[in-house]
């Protein structure tokens, strides 16, 4: 096959895929006219489709692809071939899962880590006694009034945008949709809909905060999700596989990551006070600065769902040991930490803790290291087809591309 040809393959593959299991595509397909006429065909057997991947994935390593992009390409064919292997009924275990649809191995976080986090939180949020109690009185001064919310996520977004424009960069005609909406088991969520366009779901049923918002915002819209498609749709004319947009895949742990420390990029430290300033213009009142240190303190605990996943899926433990083991850490009461427990146990989500947990200190370690700086690192980030492997640093041997051990690792960043 021509290497012209491949990721049309490629792509024909994740939109069967997609038609079985929806939710494997993140945004709509690249190819919508292929992706109708797959619709209009007899439905083949999953069985099919792990032959088919790891048929492609013999294609691409014979295919004369530069070595950057037949790497992408086939950390896309393993996870799809996850994919394929879980609608056959043939589930891998819970860490060659997550290894195979995300590219990395998931570690356990020693305790004292957590401990520590718990007594920053003790030297910085009001009162004294037990710092749970303190936390949950904490998050509930902090929420936001109802009937300010719809303002407050307006005036922020719109700061976030001006940034993000002046510093990073925004496609000319780009337009994210913010809504508020009800009845959601989720806090927010980002919709790609093409053509540089986007809608953003927020729930007002989440007990949203002040204080949280503006990292939120910057997670979903800009310089986070909204801004990562719009600029892939850009850069896919140079970067074919920057295309086709996988939501379990390494891509996605890039992208969780990326989204988790936006607010750090931009508006960058600081950020505190630029929540203050502009929720002042709408009379929510906040202290930004103690919001930026109790959130940056509660980033310690961004590993304790995954600890929690790996507690469930690997040791077997129970669901009351995890509802424990989320309350004691994660600092929530029992009624939030089910919901927690309900999403590790979906059969779709259970292996997608590991984005935040991994992703996000990959991205932000890697951001340090970039000699210009983190925003021009977020910029090459957004613009490039970029793996795991691609970020790890040296000490991160277990990083590599997908489940297959002889796929390279450490490779450069590539450059515009």
């Amino acid at each position: 096959m021509s290497p012209e040809g491949l990721p049309r393959e490629i792509t024909r593959l994740a939109l069967h895929l997609e038609r079985l299991r929806p939710g494997v595509l993140d945004g709509p397909g690249p190819d919508p006219e292929l992706a109708r006429a797959i619709g209009a065909q007899p439905r083949p057997a999953p069985a099919d489709f792990v032959v088919r991947a790891s048929a492609l994935r013999r294609e691409i390593a014979a295919g004369g692809l530069p070595a950057s992009s037949a790497a992408h390409w086939d950390a896309l064919l393993v996870a799809l071939h996850c994919h394929a292997r879980i609608l056959a009924g043939d589930r891998p275990g819970y860490l060659d899962e997550v290894r195979a649809l995300f590219g990395v191995s998931p570690r356990r976080t020693d305790p004292d880590r957590y401990r520590e986090a718990h007594r920053v939180l003790a030297g910085l949020l009001p009162g004294r006694g037990p710092v749970a109690p303190r936390m949950q009185a904490y998050r509930d001064a902090d929420l936001v009034p109802p009937a300010l919310l719809g303002a407050a996520v307006t005036a922020l977004t719109a700061e976030l945008r001006r940034a993000t424009g002046e510093r990073l960069g925004l496609p000319p005609g780009e337009q994210a949709v913010v809504e508020l909406v009800r009845g959601r088991p989720w806090t927010a969520f980002t919709r790609y809909r093409g053509g540089l366009r986007s809608r953003v779901s927020i729930s007002t049923g989440a007990r949203l905060r002040a204080g949280s918002l503006l990292p939120l915002l910057a997670h979903e819209i800009y310089p986070g999700h909204h801004t990562q498609y719009c600029r892939a749709e850009r850069a896919a004319a140079r970067h074919p596989e920057l295309a086709l947009r996988l939501v379990h895949s390494p891509q996605g742990l890039i992208a969780e990551g990326a989204a988790e420390v936006a607010a750090t990029v931009l508006p960058g430290p600081g950020w505190g006070a630029v929540a203050q300033r502009v929720l002042a213009g709408i009379g929510v009142r906040i202290d930004g600065g103690l919001a930026e240190r109790v959130e940056t303190a509660l980033e310690l605990l961004g590993r304790v769902r995954q600890d929690a996943a790996l507690l469930r899926h690997v040791d077997g433990a129970g669901p009351d040991e995890v509802v424990a083991h989320l309350t004691r850490w994660l600092l929530l009461p029992e009624d939030r930490a089910r919901r927690v427990l309900a999403f590790l146990d979906h059969p779709q989500w259970r292996s997608y803790p590991v984005t935040y947990a991994e992703g996000a200190p990959l991205v932000r370690d890697w951001l340090a290291r970039v000699p210009d700086g983190p925003v021009a690192g977020l910029r090459r980030l957004l613009d490039n087809p970029v793996l795991p492997a691609d970020l790890a640093a040296p000490d991160r041997p277990e990083i590599g591309n997908g489940s297959d051990p002889a796929a390279p690792a450490g490779l450069p960043v590539p450059r515009p």
